[in-house]
């Protein structure tokens, strides 16, 4: 302390010193007295907010972007002269007004490299002796899940900061043995030395933790090595001249030069900082973006793909903005900006990657779906697929909130908003209040839904002694359905109501809206009715065949509004059921196979109905008859065709059964009658030619004989 005191009155006694150190402190004053320094433990940035004038005078939209363009441009104006006045220190060296200690530069470089180099020795070498059991563990590390993984990132960084730790001791102890007795303690310059060292060293140990360039399976962030050493090694000397330049160098210009040389050499670092980390982002803009964007296109969640896709997109300016806000902190509030950015830079670091972990851990955990015990899965089937087909939603809703807080923190960290006093004194405790009860609305709506389509699962197991008949699944279906629409708009009524929205003009309008529907779709309404009727006279059921306005199929899918069927040529025809006017239903408790068949008229009778009960009998013990209810219903003879007789029978089977089994017994009939020598009649023509109908045939010259003289017999004329 003794020689920061002399230092200061050496300052003070200094012209040049003195006027530097007023201007110094007179803009820090006007600094503070503008932006307003964040206090606690989170300060950050300057608060944004407008004077508090402009905003009793008018509070229109117009004047607070007025007045926040006016802040925004005074503040870059207080910057620039700010730089311009200490920028001044090296103009006073340059002239001479200010001369520089050559031997307290030479002894202080002195101490200064025999603490580095101490410090940095032991840290080297204790890195070295942990690599080999360090690169054991990371080859087991394919073995273990991300949780250990990332406990072993964990675990190798805090070996990192002991042995960072211990380099510290090493320097310290150099330096008490090589410049004095234990008593004297260190000089200011070698305490300097060694903040700087450990504040740099865990900074350079955050990025490489990041980055892990030399740890690929531990390695949380998805780049490559190329990729991961050239960031860590860019970020670690940014991070390395930034922190030693004005935790070391710029104290060091202020004791051994000038206040004004060292306040100087202070902008002239943090300038060069930016613009060597500002050329980094601007020359990997392209690369990172196309990077992020493959890494988004991989993800699964649809949220988290939009969210890093849109990030990638503006990754550049974002990264701008920040390098930006850390310049004007180290340039507007010189003596706490180390504590303001190494404090706002780790609370972000440590929000993003808490929110990166806590979103991985959640997806993890509950990605993979609900596992219900064995014995409740065998009561609810349909349960544990329910409950896992909104994982992905509640999973999407947790996201959205675990970025919400990330965001809610890293403005209380830089001092863009006063998110606690928000919740605490101003409306923010009321709408967080509101939203959660508008969650525990939905969760309550969603567990009554879950119950009761549990149930509706269980009765449609139904018994072991009983089954399930087609109509109490369709009106199941149809119960499900409409209580599934009830519970989706009481939960969302309420929900808006636990919001704060008047759901008054909400249900009145949906009265008008639903008079206005029952008078200006009166067809809709007779399609309801109508199926509501069908549906309680167990008309049609899914499954059943039917003939509905002439379209005979089979029944798909049931609603209260329609059908929709598919015919035997596999077209869907989907019929509402304001044009149904007769419904058959081919599916009722029994059917009928029609067989009518036509025989000869000179066939005996009695022979044939005996051929008609051999096919049938033949019929029962084939496979195909195991659908036959009851014995052959032979009905004789029902008419007397043109050319043949027609016989009749019915063949009683269940319900849906008698198309297959007529075909099989006409197989069985056909075979049937051959072997009888039954006749089956068929449509025949026969042509009868009346006689002298028809001219004589002409015969060829040259098949008529010649005359006896020799002549040519007469005939037809040839040429």
């Amino acid at each position: 302390m003794a020689e920061a005191r002399d230092a200061l009155v050496k300052v003070l006694q200094d012209p040049a010193g003195r006027a530097a150190l007023i201007g110094l402190l007179e803009g820090l004053g006007q600094a503070e007295q503008a932006g307003g320094a964040a206090s606690g433990a989170t300060d950050g940035a300057a608060s944004v907010a407008a004077p508090a004038e402009a905003m009793q005078q008018d509070d229109t939209f117009a004047v607070r972007v007025g007045a926040y363009t006016k802040y925004v441009i005074d503040d870059f104006i207080k910057v620039a002269e700010r730089m311009t006045i200490s920028l001044r220190g090296f103009q006073l060296l340059a002239t001479g007004e200010v001369t520089v200690k050559w031997d307290r530069i030479r002894h202080t470089a002195l101490e200064l490299l025999v603490v580095f180099a101490c410090a940095f020795a032991v840290y080297w070498l204790l890195r070295q002796i942990g690599r080999p059991a360090a690169d054991r563990l990371e080859k087991r590390a394919g073995q273990h899940g991300w949780l250990w993984r990332a406990g072993l990132l964990l675990f190798l960084a805090f070996a990192d900061v002991v042995a960072l730790l211990l380099g510290a001791v090493a320097g310290y102890a150099a330096a008490l043995i090589r410049f004095g007795p234990l008593q004297s303690g260190l000089s200011l310059f070698e305490t300097l030395a060694l903040n700087a060292f450990v504040v740099t060293g865990l900074a350079r140990l955050a990025v490489r933790i990041t980055f892990s360039p030399a740890r690929e399976k531990l390695r949380r962030l998805p780049v490559s090595n190329t990729h991961a050493r050239y960031w860590s090694s860019r970020l670690g000397f940014v991070v390395s001249f930034l922190g030693y330049g004005v935790m070391l160098a710029v104290p060091v210009a202020n004791l051994t030069i000038s206040i004004a040389v060292g306040n100087a050499l202070r902008v002239l670092v943090v300038l060069l900082a930016t613009v060597i980390a500002a050329v980094i982002v601007l020359i990997n803009r392209n690369d990172v973006k196309t990077s992020m964007a493959a890494y988004a296109h991989s993800l699964d969640g649809e949220i988290g793909r939009r969210a890093l896709l849109a990030l990638s997109r503006v990754w550049a300016p974002l990264a701008l903005l920040y390098i930006l806000v850390v310049f004007g902190i180290w340039i507007t509030r010189p003596f706490e900006a180390t504590r303001v950015v190494v404090t706002g830079t780790g609370l972000t670091l440590l929000t993003v990657l808490g929110a990166m972990l806590l979103s991985l851990m959640m997806t993890r955990a509950i990605s993979g779906g609900i596992r219900l015990p064995q014995d409740l899965k065998e009561t609810l089937p349909e349960l544990e697929g329910r409950v896992n087909r909104f994982i992905p939603h509640v999973l999407q809703v947790l996201r959205v909130l675990v970025g919400l807080l990330a965001a809610a923190i890293l403005l209380q960290v830089w001092s863009v908003l006063d998110v606690t006093g928000w919740l605490f004194e101003g409306a923010g405790g009321g709408v967080i209040g509101r939203f959660t009860s508008a969650l525990v609305i939905v969760l309550i709506c969603f567990g009554i839904w879950l119950a009761v389509m549990s149930w509706t699962d269980l009765r449609l197991k139904g018994r072991a002694d009983s089954i399930i008949s087609a109509r109490e699944r369709t009106l199941f279906q149809l119960f499900r359905n409409a209580f599934t629409v009830i519970v989706i708009v009481m939960a969302g009524m309420l929900a808006l109501s636990e919001l704060g929205v008047d759901i008054g003009p909400l249900i009145a309008g949906a009265g008008v809206l639903g008079l206005a529907v029952s008078f200006g779709a009166q067809t809709l309404v007779k399609d309801i009715i109508t199926g509501a009727f069908i549906q309680i006279e167990n008309a049609i059921n899914e499954g059943d065949v039917v003939t509905v306005a002439g379209i005979t199929g089979s029944v798909e899918r049931l609603t209260v509004r329609s059908v929709r069927m598919r015919d035997v040529n596999g077209t869907t025809h989907i019929i509402p059921f304001s044009s149904v006017d007769m419904v058959s239903n081919f599916m009722r408790d029994f059917s009928f196979h029609v067989a009518e068949i036509g025989v000869a008229y000179d066939t005996d009778i009695a022979t044939a109905k005996e051929a008609m009960k051999v096919a049938f009998d033949r019929l029962k013990g084939l496979p195909e008859g195991g659908s036959i209810i009851g014995d052959l219903d032979m009905q004789g003879v029902i008419a007397f065709g043109d050319s043949a007789i027609t016989l009749r029978a019915r063949i009683k089977t269940f319900p849906g059964a008698q198309w297959a089994t007529g075909r099989a017994y006409n197989e069985q009939l056909k075979i049937a009658f051959d072997e009888y020598g039954i006749e089956i009649p068929f449509p025949q023509v026969t042509y009868h030619v009346a006689p002298g109908s028809l001219p004589a045939p002409q015969q060829d010259v040259a098949s008529v004989p010649p005359r006896e003289d020799g002549q040519p017999a007469a005939g037809r004329e040839t040429s």
